[in-house]
């Protein structure tokens, strides 16, 4: 078979010359044109395929010749006849673009720039290649070949700009004719009646950004700062391109185009990322707006509907087959069919938020950016959080299925970012945060609007943002129960404040708004099953903050549920016990002089701080009641206890109404008094100063003399200098204007004597001296006071009770029931300070102190090794 190129051509393109070559190509440009005109197609195919074998077998020259003579008969076949040979043209060139000779990859540039200005719109068929060399070309470290293939992207953009949404190539429309006419449309039945079989389709279009994105997601990954900003290039163009709609492949490529900021790029590649990302962001509004007003209306029109069919039937006879009402006044606007994946994107963005180091265990597909910079770190973050935050307004229902992850990431970001550099980012997270509580917020409101029947015409938000009662309930049921388990866990286990606060809020907004679900998840089948004092117990070392946090949400579930606000009490008040273990009664006001950080404090802030959140008459009623069950188990932390409880009682602002009832008691408060007193008798002073506080003068006077007939030691004598102290302070005001009416407070004189009379002389005493001697002198009143009448004893089969007695008025009565109530628990403590004090000089010995009931002694001794731990109480019990 004869060649279509003589040998003399074929030398001619292969001379090292470039001039020699070049008319070498354009004597085979005039050889194709010929036999273009004799329509003889064979010609040109062969000089094609010879110009091919020459570009893959010569050497560097006959290539280069090669490539510029295929440009050439591009050129002669003009753009009409070149679709039925650009396969057989481009496909060599597409070779040489590896090439290692930059001369060959340089040529290979011209030459496809000529295909393509020639062929036009043709040159989409193959635009996947095209690009991909691109890709590659803008990488090139000859400047030579970076500069033609930066030519030849313009001219590519240009083509895909004018010709990309409408283009047919030649070659398959006239195939789709072939095929169209092959089939029939519709056949025609024995009645005459035509049926449509096959509805034609348009022919495919030369470009197809579907096909396209694999491409791209391939070059996507690459870290060359010129490829970056080759591929963002061609995003805004495709961007710019309404119809091509490429908002809808966001989330295929969203991940690596944030990688676009990492490793360490260059600020022009930053700047156009943050650029692009905002685009597709304002896109993404943008189209949420349509979609929502169209969804408005069609509720709005669904609504009317109902309401027109409840009015009454309508005439049959005015409806047609086509009825067109539904679509009146409907107008096409661009964007509303389009659909975006929500979920995808939020995973990704959720994916450049997560903790690596948590995360590993989760099966979660994390982005790594612990190897970046901090202001790369700081810049996607940020980025992802404003995303976020935007979808979530337009997008409520995509992240219902997020929420367990939404903020476990929220509470490691916030333990992670505690620095002050960190400020900004730190409230991008909060606001993140709030925005999920919206959410939250919105889900309950349409779970209760379900049960209404809504008298406006217009449909509520949450309708048309798809929150319902289905949404709600798949919530509760799969992601609700995640939620809380990482909520308590941050609250126990994390050391960062910011973290507890925010798993402290949510755990109160949860049971703020649904009570019931956050009862039956966290508590169980009854309080019992969850301890809640683990919550104080591991702020023990955080801030007062978070302390309060805790303290509000124990408030909150103790508001509704008695039950539980009673089991919280008894384990506050074991709480308190295990907090005091190291303090005695001794170092209480000598820790507190010193300044030092105490348990104590820490108890104090909690019970004050309680006593805001729930009402303090309730929660003093119950801790003394709870005292009180526990009086023989551990008397020295009741002893303490009570002093703390007093401590707070006579001056904190927190319970300034509890104290100025206790002011003013009536006779039918008696029964709080007697609450408060059988308790507070672990402690004297604390008794005493009870009464004081609650004028129960007579009872006051009476424990001043009980305390004479006992030994008044250093710690009773410090706990009553600072009694004295208190009394002259603004909470007794009150019983100091008594001293004007001797008359009718006898008793209060008595008391403060005796208190005088108790107290070695130093300031204090000079203190409460000089009170009482403003006041009249004393020796011109005759007051008396009645002898104390003993309990009344009962014995089986016997009861005896005196005639003093029965002339006692109730209140009488009550006071020394209140007096026996103290002589009794005064005596407990009196008989466990005598058998601590034989322990310990005894602890040398083999022998054990032990109770014997046979003795008139209290204690006795023996070798019996069971009974080292016996309790000397126990026959008080």
């Amino acid at each position: 078979m004869n060649n279509a190129l003589d040998s003399s051509i074929v030398k001619d393109l292969s001379n090292h010359i470039y001039e020699k070559r070049k008319a070498t190509a354009f004597q085979i440009e005039n050889l194709t044109k010929a036999a273009l005109t004799k329509n003889d197609s064979q010609t040109i195919y062969s000089i094609i395929k010879e110009l091919a074998d020459l570009v893959r077998s010569g050497t560097n020259s006959a290539k280069m010749g090669a490539i510029t003579a295929l440009g050439s008969v591009s050129v002669a076949l003009g753009s009409f006849a070149i679709a039925y040979f650009l396969e057989d043209i481009i496909k060599p060139i597409f070779a040489t673009f590896r090439d290692t000779d930059a001369r060959v990859r340089y040529y290979a540039c011209e030459s496809l720039y000529n295909i393509a200005k020639i062929a036009r719109g043709e040159i989409l068929v193959y635009f996947n290649q095209v690009f991909d060399i691109l890709c590659i070309l803008v990488t090139d470290t000859e400047s030579s070949v970076k500069n033609a293939a930066d030519i030849l992207d313009r001219l590519i953009k240009d083509i895909v700009s004018a010709k990309s949404t409408n283009y047919v190539s030649i070659v398959q429309q006239e195939e789709f004719q072939n095929r169209r006419n092959e089939i029939l449309s519709h056949v025609v039945d024995s009645n005459g009646v035509a049926i449509q079989v096959n509805i034609p389709q348009d022919a495919q279009k030369a470009f197809s950004l579907p096909k396209f994105i694999p491409t791209l997601l391939e070059r996507m990954y690459i870290i060359d700062p010129f490829a970056k900003k080759f591929l963002l290039s061609w995003l805004e163009l495709f961007d710019d391109i309404p119809s091509l709609e490429l908002i809808t492949y966001l989330p295929n490529f969203l991940e690596p185009l944030i990688k676009f900021l990492m490793n360490n790029a260059p600020s022009d590649v930053r700047i156009e990322t943050q650029k692009l990302l905002t685009t597709f962001l304002k896109e993404i509004k943008a189209i949420s707006k349509i979609r929502y007003e169209i969804k408005r209306k069609q509720l709005a029109k669904k609504e009317q509907a109902s309401e027109s069919v409840d009015e009454g039937e309508k005439d049959l006879s005015s409806l047609s087959l086509k009825d067109n009402s539904d679509t009146d006044g409907d107008i096409f606007l661009k964007g509303q069919d389009i659909f975006i994946d929500y979920p995808m994107i939020i995973s990704i963005l959720l994916s450049f938020l997560r903790d690596p180091n948590t995360t590993a265990k989760q099966d979660l597909k994390v982005n790594d950016l612990r190897g970046e910079s901090r202001e790369t770190y700081y810049e996607i973050q940020t980025i992802s959080l404003k995303w976020l935050q935007e979808i979530i307004k337009f997008s409520p229902t995509s992240f219902v299925k997020f929420f367990p992850d939404c903020v476990n990431i929220i509470t490691q970001n916030l333990a992670i970012t505690n620095k002050p550099d960190d400020e900004e980012l730190r409230i991008e997270f909060l606001k993140f945060n709030s925005a999920l509580q919206n959410v939250l917020m919105s889900l309950n409101e349409a779970e209760n609007d379900a049960d209404k029947v809504l008298e406006e015409s217009e449909p509520s938000q949450n309708s048309i943002l798809g929150l319902n009662k289905e949404v709600y309930d798949e919530f509760h049921e799969l992601y609700f129960h995640p939620m809380l388990d990482r909520f308590i866990k941050v609250c126990t286990n994390s050391s960062n404040e910011l973290a507890r606060i925010t798993s402290l809020d949510w755990l109160i907004f949860l049971y703020s708004t649904n009570p019931t679900s956050f009862s039956g998840s966290v508590v169980g089948d009854g309080p019992e099953n969850f301890d809640f004092t683990i919550l104080l117990r591991s702020a023990n070392d955080a801030s007062n903050e978070v302390v309060f946090k805790v303290l509000q949400f124990l408030s909150k579930i103790s508001e509704s549920n008695h039950e539980f606000f009673t089991t919280f009490m008894a384990k506050l008040i074991t709480f308190c016990e295990r907090e005091m273990k190291n303090l005695s009664v001794e170092k209480f006001y000598v820790r507190e002089a010193q300044g030092e950080s105490t348990s104590r404090e820490r108890i104090e802030f909690v019970i004050r701080k309680l006593c805001v959140t729930l009402d303090s008459e309730k929660i003093y009623r119950t801790l003394s009641e709870v005292l009180y069950s526990q009086e023989y188990e551990n008397l020295e932390f009741l002893n303490l206890m009570v002093l703390v409880l007093n401590n707070i009682l006579l001056t904190s602002r927190e319970l300034t109404v509890f104290r100025n009832k206790l002011k003013n008691l009536g006779s039918d408060d008696w029964n709080l008094f007697a609450t408060l007193f059988k308790s507070w008798c672990h402690n004297p002073a604390c008794a005493l100063s009870l009464c004081l506080l609650t004028s129960q003068y007579e009872l006051g006077f009476l424990i001043i003399k009980n305390l004479s007939e006992s030994e008044v030691n250093l710690q009773l004598l410090t706990q009553l200098d600072v009694l004295v102290q208190l009394l002259e302070s603004p909470i007794f005001l009150k019983l100091r204007l008594q001293l004007l009416e001797p008359e009718s407070y006898p008793y209060l004189y008595k008391t403060l004597y005796g208190l005088l009379m108790i107290l070695p002389q130093s300031s204090t005493f000079n203190t409460l001296r000089n009170r009482l001697a403003t006041i009249t002198n004393l020796t011109s009143l005759h007051l008396s006071t009645p002898d104390p009448v003993p309990a009344a004893v009962s014995t089986p089969g016997n009861s005896t009770t005196t005639p003093l007695t029965n002339q006692l008025s109730l209140r009488r009565k009550r006071t020394y029931e209140m007096l026996d109530r103290f002589t009794k628990t005064q005596e407990t403590h009196s008989i466990f300070k005598d058998a601590s004090a034989d322990v310990r000089s005894m602890s040398s010995s083999h022998t054990i102190p032990r109770w014997n009931q046979d003795s008139k002694d209290y204690f006795s001794s023996t070798p019996d090794k069971q009974e080292r731990n016996s309790n000397p109480l126990s026959r008080l019990r």
